[in-house]
């Protein structure tokens, strides 16, 4: 047996036993070699192994904790939701979050549950100045809105664009289902422009925006909901400067910003001019749901006139969870996070392509990219959907169809219901094996005519 392994054996014993219960400290590294006379080195690889394994958490100069079991075993009885749109629940840094709240509250003591001006704590947003400079945005602190979560942020920026209704809006067709929904809420007519694996048409695109009159276009380069394409660095440049051109601004929605794409990719608003650009990313998707936090960077032109619409909307974001981040962020526990997050989705993905390799046939065509929480599925027949969704329901598995990510005319036009979105963050390793009955499901969907004909003959 490795060394390695006989730390684990260890520290599995000590929870057997009760001596260590979830949430308890771990011994430390120099206690546990002592005890099992190696090396420190050792131990503190042993223990590295745990955490990846999601069985330990750490906290940084706190040392390593058993984490909570029950949290994997509580999902692994419910349904699997290939619809969801959430973090794996064991990884929720929600005992490391727990302790910066705690350090919060007692660093700021009252003034962390005051009121705080609309666009957020200075000092949060001078850290996510820094912060966002790694990937490519450079903006200062008074342009930054910390929102409650992206969702806001998207809001608040179809406001300040469309106070009067007058114009149009341009979206990527399919596109995230709850921007359609906000601007038809608004009454903001919309427009959309083809998103495929190899991006945009642009002599469409251009075409569309010398005849119509287009205000702003919404668009998802990265990690794209739903598809999970990414647009190329070239592609980016040319939306820029399209932009800049026709005089319209670009809302980037970047909200799986950190998971990071293609090496050295950068947003379209590092290419582009930074008054035409708003640039939102959120903070719940690979990190806590729960916490609502969104970034927005505005253009100096608009941004005090979504801090005021910010501010009639609910005067401010949690000051605690922004005191918390700011913790988080600064002490190094976010980006050690974030490639937990990064390595265990990418890991997923290689899994669910290996299962697809192993079970697809010629006439199928899914998109599994190398990372990122998404697989597309564009059928290319005619298939029933209700009676495919109903019978992966009684096998306890859930999917839908992507109609809500398309606009009503392109759904008449294009008979889009064809088309699936599975995501795969929420999904745990153990469930993720049932994708090979997904697959199986789609293979054996009877096409729609032949269930409506045997409807039919039930009737006679």
């Amino acid at each position: 047996m490795k060394k390695s392994e006989e730390v684990k054996k260890y520290i599995a014993e000590l929870a057997e036993k009760g001596k260590l219960k979830n949430g308890n400290r771990l011994p430390s590294c120099r206690e546990t070699a002592a005890m099992l006379a190696m090396n420190k080195i050792t131990v503190n690889r042993a223990y590295r192994e745990l955490e990846e394994e999601h069985k330990v958490y750490s906290i940084q100069r706190g040392g390593f904790y058993l984490a909570d079991f029950e949290l994997e075993s509580e999902q692994e009885k419910t349904e699997v939701d290939f619809t969801a749109v959430k973090p794996d629940k064991r990884l929720l840094p929600y005992r490391e979050f727990t302790h910066v709240m705690n350090k919060s509250s007692e660093l700021y003591k009252t003034s962390a549950y005051d009121y705080e001006e609309p666009k957020g704590l200075m000092s949060l947003r001078n850290v996510l100045t820094d912060y966002m400079t790694t990937g490519g945005i450079y903006t200062s602190p008074d342009q930054i809105l910390v929102t409650n979560g992206a969702q806001q942020a998207i809001s608040l920026a179809l406001q300040c664009i469309f106070p009067d209704r007058k114009g149009k809006l341009l979206v990527e067709i399919p596109t995230y289902s709850l921007a359609i929904k906000q601007a038809q809420m608004m009454g903001i007519q919309m427009i959309g422009i083809e998103r495929t694996s190899a991006g945009y048409d642009f002599k469409k695109l251009e075409k569309l925006l010398k005849e119509e009159d287009i205000r702003a276009f919404y668009l998802i380069p990265r990690h794209h909901n739903p598809t999970g394409y990414n647009l190329s660095e070239k592609d980016k440049r040319k939306v820029a400067d399209l932009s800049n051109t026709y005089f319209i601004l670009l809302i980037e929605d970047d909200y799986l910003a950190d998971l990071g794409s293609a090496n050295h990719a950068m947003p379209v608003h590092y290419y582009g001019d930074k008054e035409r650009v708003i640039y939102i990313r959120s903070f719940s998707k690979t990190f806590m749901p729960g916490l609502r936090i969104g970034v927005g960077v505005f253009p100096k032109f608009i941004v005090n006139e979504a801090a005021e619409r910010k501010w009639l909307a609910d005067l401010n974001t949690s000051k605690p969870f922004q005191y918390a981040l700011e913790l988080f962020i600064e002490s190094g526990m976010y980006e050690k996070h974030i490639r937990k997050v990064r390595k265990t989705y990418s890991e997923k993905m290689k899994k669910a392509s290996a299962i697809y390799s192993s079970l697809k046939t010629e006439e199928m065509n899914w998109h599994i990219p190398d990372n990122g929480i998404f697989i597309w599925i564009r059928e290319s027949r005619e298939i029933d959907g209700t009676y495919l969704e109903h019978n992966l329901k009684k096998q306890g598995i859930i999917v839908k169809n992507a109609a809500d990510c398309f606009l009503p005319d392109d759904l008449r036009e294009n008979s889009n219901k064809r088309c699936y979105r599975l995501c795969l963050s929420g999904i745990t390793n153990q469930n993720l094996e049932r994708l090979s009955e997904v697959i199986l499901a789609f293979q054996q969907a009877k096409p729609l005519h032949e269930n409506i004909d045997d409807e039919q003959e039930k009737r006679l």
